[in-house]
């Protein structure tokens, strides 16, 4: 099913695009679409390419990893950075919060965004009306990728068509505002024109409740920092009441089993897909959130024979963990690796044995616990799908839009549901927005949500929250961390792309 997926989207992305490492922050035109977009079946392998842009894309890393987890988890307070790197590393790089107009990873995630709303516009141009479905689905991940642009870099130009060379040399950064006019009609497009989910061989492929999903993320971050949007709130809850019980009935009944290889495309809402065996279609996540970087097999009763990590040793909070050991909230077993035996040969306890054991706080929910499994050739070829959306996170954005709209009373049947799921008590008072900043943090934790949350957070929120957690690691005096502050907020246009844009001003602070 995956791989069937996955085998058309390296097609598409082979047919479609170069490989290149250059920033090209505007569609260009390509003299060979004409020829490409001339069947039904060259319109399908097209949106398919586009989905092959959240993978691996050709080259090492997936956009999850690169996204999600270097620079947005990974500059969050769920992790702390506890080893030096032994050379420069962007991800490192990232966490001290040292990032540059030429770090190469901030380069890539900004090629990867108008990557996929180049593929998108080119698609949306050539495809006739009557490809209702697979223009929806381009739309929506056009949607997607300037949702993440925006919340990242800031104002973008905003293309919503294919655009020559020289016209995007000319283009300036514009309000935000319009560039979520473009995100909301995108998504309203794709909630209308598409079935709630796929499954079979189409599992994997955006539905209508995705859109609807998603929607309701967007107005619940424009009702946040730094639009304050006044009227976002109850627009959220409009767009999320309706599919809720849709939601529903995909709300795993254990938590472990969101992710279960075995259990793929049933819980999720919409996920990016991986599968192994050494086609360029697995996941580098699990290689990025384990240890540092290593050239030996960490963790053997774990992972395949010579699996090797390529991230740093970046940590979860030990406070956090403290709470949820004190809640005995399941996600934390889920979540969390507390420590691995380093030999296979070892005694029956840590204390017995301290020599072949490390304790050591680290995200493990996305690594296939199984060291016989010879499908899984390398560090990048991990089989589990990515959650962009699940129902939690729809329990958890209904629930904050109920409570903003002086409804906190109906919001509690969600985030119980989310609690009582991990084996925590419900609550004993109509939530607030504190009680669902917590959920979030236990429930999306290693998933690179905790980062973005604490920007719409505002200011004062994001500077104080990451600057005490600065300080209780000691990120500043032991790892030549920068304190955190409101430049933070944004990473920096690419100088490859300010050299072109050279009227455009760079993010505050860079």
């Amino acid at each position: 099913m995956k791989k069937l997926l996955y085998i058309a989207v390296g097609i598409a992305a082979c047919t479609l695009s170069s490989c290149s490492d250059l920033i090209d922050i505007t569609p260009v035109e390509n003299n060979t679409a004409d020829e490409f977009y001339t069947t039904e079946y060259e319109m399908q392998q097209a949106v398919v390419g586009i989905y092959a842009r959240l993978g691996r894309n050709g080259t090492n890393t997936d956009y999850p990893t690169d996204m999600y987890w270097q620079a947005a988890e990974s500059r969050s307070d769920n992790l702390y950075y506890a080893t030096l790197a032994n050379a420069q590393r962007d991800q490192a790089d990232m966490r001290t919060f040292h990032v540059t107009d030429v770090t190469g990873l901030n380069q890539t995630i900004y090629a990867r965004l108008y990557q996929m709303v180049n593929d998108a516009n080119t698609l949306l141009e050539k495809a006739p009306e009557e490809y209702t479905r697979y223009r929806a689905e381009a739309r929506f991940l056009r949607a997607l990728a300037y949702f993440d642009l925006i919340r990242a870099y800031g104002p973008q130009p905003v293309l919503d068509h294919v655009v020559s060379s020289e016209e995007a040399k000319t283009m300036e950064r514009q309000p935000i505002e319009d560039a979520y006019a473009l995100i909301i009609s995108d998504l309203e497009y794709a909630g209308s024109n598409l079935e709630p989910f796929y499954s079979g061989e189409e599992a994997g492929r955006v539905g209508s409740i995705a859109a609807k999903c998603l929607l309701g993320e967007v107005y619940v971050t424009m009702a946040c920092y730094p639009l304050y949007d006044n009227t976002a709130y109850a627009k959220a809850e409009e767009t999320l009441a309706p599919i809720m019980n849709d939601v529903k009935a995909r709300f795993a009944p254990n938590f472990a089993d969101i992710f279960d290889l075995n259990q793929e495309n049933t819980w999720d809402i919409f996920s990016v897909q991986f599968a192994s065996g050494n086609q360029g279609l697995g996941s580098s996540y699990p290689s990025f959130t384990t240890v540092g970087s290593s050239s030996s097999t960490p963790f053997p009763e774990w992972a395949y024979s010579g699996f090797t990590t390529q991230g740093q040793d970046f940590r979860v909070d030990s406070l956090l963990i403290n709470s949820m050991k004190a809640a005995n909230d399941i996600r934390l077993d889920v979540t969390v690796m507390q420590g691995y035996w380093t030999s296979l040969d070892h005694g029956a306890t840590p204390e017995e044995d301290p020599l072949n054991w490390e304790d050591r706080d680290i995200i493990k929910k996305f690594l296939i616990k199984d060291n016989t499994n010879n499908t899984i050739k390398a560090w990048n070829d991990y089989p589990l799908n990515f959650p962009i959306l699940r129902p939690a996170d729809a329990y958890l954005l209904y629930a904050e839009a109920l409570v903003n709209n002086g409804k906190a009373a109906q919001a509690k049947e969600w985030v119980d549901a989310i609690r009582a799921r991990a084996g925590v008590a419900v609550l004993d008072h109509n939530p607030t927005m504190d009680d669902i900043m917590y959920e979030r943090r236990c429930e999306f934790l290693g998933e690179g949500k905790r980062y973005f949350d604490l920007v719409r957070m505002g200011e004062d929120t994001f500077v104080s929250t990451l600057k005490a957690f600065s300080d209780h690691y000691n990120h500043v005096s032991l790892m030549g961390a920068s304190d955190p502050t409101v430049k933070d907020m944004l990473l920096p246009i690419p100088l490859t792309v300010m050299n072109i844009h050279t009227s455009w001003e760079n993010n505050p602070g860079y």
